[in-house]
C-alpha cells in the first residue's frame, strides 16, 4: 500500500457493496426530491449520511414492530413514516427524534398504525 492509498476513496468490494452503495443514492435523491418539491426536510440541514442513518433506524424499528403486530408494513408506508421522522428530526433534534421514534413505535404496537403513516410514498 502507497502512502497516501488509505486517503483514496474506498471503491466497493463485493455486488453487495455496490448494491448498498447505489440503493443508498436513489434513497438520498428521492427524499431530497420530494423534500425540495414539498419544502420540507430533509433540507441542506441533514446530510446524506443522517438521511440514510434516519431511514434505517425509522423503516428498522417499524419492521420489527409489524412482525410483533404479525403485520406487513408496505414499503410506501415506511417511506412515508420515515419522511415524517425526517422534519421530527431537523425541528427538534436527535433527542426527541429518538424519544418520540420510541414512542410512535410503542403506539404502533399498541393501537396500530396511524392514519396518517397510511400513504403509499414512492421514492423512485
Amino acid at each position: 500500500m502507497g502512502l497516501f492509498d488509505r486517503f483514496k476513496k474506498k471503491q466497493p468490494e463485493t455486488m453487495l457493496d455496490k448494491v448498498q452503495e447505489q440503493a443508498g443514492a436513489l434513497i438520498i435523491n428521492g427524499f431530497r426530491r420530494l423534500a425540495a418539491a414539498n419544502g420540507t426536510a430533509p433540507t441542506a440541514k441533514t446530510s446524506d449520511l443522517k438521511i440514510i442513518e434516519i431511514y434505517k433506524q425509522v423503516g428498522s424499528a417499524f419492521r420489527k414492530a409489524s412482525k410483533e403486530r404479525n403485520e406487513h408494513l408496505p414499503a410506501g408506508y415506511l417511506n412515508t413514516i420515515v419522511f415524517k421522522f425526517f422534519q421530527v428530526y431537523e425541528i427538534m433534534g436527535d433527542t426527541m427524534f429518538y424519544e418520540h421514534l420510541k414512542y410512535e413505535v410503542a403506539r404502533y404496537i399498541k393501537e396500530g398504525l396511524r392514519d396518517d403513516y397510511k400513504q403509499d410514498l414512492k421514492l423512485f
